[in-house]
């Protein structure tokens, strides 16, 4: 069937075997586990799953740098070749590597771009959250509540507070929870010692 679907596609098949194999074996589970899929035909089904494979790799290669002689002549010249266009300024290269795991798909990488302002730095900003635990720490105060608009932002600031917590080392002098959308500061009890 893989061999018919490249045929009718008009793809040698020693190119797009390996690419289409994996999804008609997929199809072929597919069709197994989900029997809402046997109203279509499993020819149906694998060669929905082998034009999908095809369309992704097609995909794919319109992405990837194509490599290009420096002897070759450019289009739309008179004979001038890429050799030629090469100068001491644009000689700069950097052979980069990718990271073991990660691919070239998804990324792009440009050289001398127009660089955009820098933000300021927030180092040494202090939160409005932060501002209040260093008050609440020096008060007599037993607890304090921080609301907030959503129980997502809530979760996420409970995530800082946590986390500047255990850089501070304050786990000794509060906890931290939340409820829904509020984050509360609890101060922990002393424990009553030898005197």
């Amino acid at each position: 069937m893989v061999g018919e679907y490249l045929r009718m596609r008009r793809l040698p098949e020693d190119e797009w075997y390996d690419i289409v194999i994996f999804r008609f074996l997929r199809a072929v589970r597919l069709w197994f586990t989900r029997p809402d899929l046997h109203r279509w035909a499993f020819r149906t089904v694998a060669y929905q799953n082998m034009r999908s494979a095809i369309g992704h790799e097609l995909e794919k290669q319109g992405r990837r740098i194509q490599a290009v002689s420096l002897d070759a002549v450019i289009p739309g010249t008179d004979g001038a070749t890429y050799s030629d266009m090469v100068t001491d300024e644009n000689k700069n290269f950097v052979n980069y590597v990718f990271p073991r795991g990660r691919s070239d798909e998804g990324m792009q990488l440009r050289y001398n771009v127009k660089l955009p302002p820098k933000k300021e730095a927030k180092y040494g900003k202090k939160s409005d959250e932060r501002i209040a635990i260093e008050a609440f720490i020096q008060s007599n105060h037993k607890n304090m509540c921080f609301e907030y608009d959503t129980s997502a932002e809530a979760k996420k600031k409970l995530s800082t507070i946590n986390a500047t917590r255990r850089s501070k080392n304050e786990a000794d002098i509060y906890d931290t929870y939340r409820v829904d959308q509020c984050v509360y500061v609890v101060r922990k009890e002393k424990k009553k010692g030898k005197e």
